[in-house]
């Protein structure tokens, strides 16, 4: 997927779709929660500090279905660091083919759930992965 460097894969099971065989619509922002794990954990090596973030807002856009048992691509990128908030957009792709697109803003938090800056290692991590480094 242009302008994407992460992708997470998944096959649709059983219990994400309808009685069409079609994905449930809500099931697309899990999708995008596992991808987003996995973008944080394993590639860019910030463990255990999810927690920290929490959604504030997704915008998301349907172009086709996803159905049982389609292989699913979930791309993630950084579009902005904000203060306190982490934008990213998300793309899944079948094969080739866009069936979904979304912007999803995180907002960094203490323990009491007050929003706070984003750390200088998260925003170094990001930058560098975006620009085409290894982390």
């Amino acid at each position: 997927m242009e302008g994407f460097r992460f992708h997470y894969d998944i096959r649709v099971r059983w219990p994400e779709v309808d009685g069409q065989l079609i994905v449930y619509n809500a099931n697309y922002l899990m999708y995008l929660d596992l991808a987003f794990q996995q973008f944080f954990r394993h590639e860019l090596k910030l463990y255990g500090e999810i927690p920290t973030t929490v959604l504030a807002k997704s915008t998301l856009q349907y172009h086709k279905s996803a159905r049982f048992e389609d292989d699913l691509s979930i791309w993630v990128r950084t579009n902005r660091i904000g203060n306190t908030s982490i934008v990213l957009d998300f793309a899944i792709t079948r094969q080739e083919e866009l069936i979904f697109e979304a912007q999803s803003i995180y907002v960094h938090v203490d323990e009491a759930g007050t929003p706070c800056p984003v750390p200088e290692h998260w925003r170094t991590a990001l930058m560098s992965y975006e620009q085409g480094d290894a982390v």
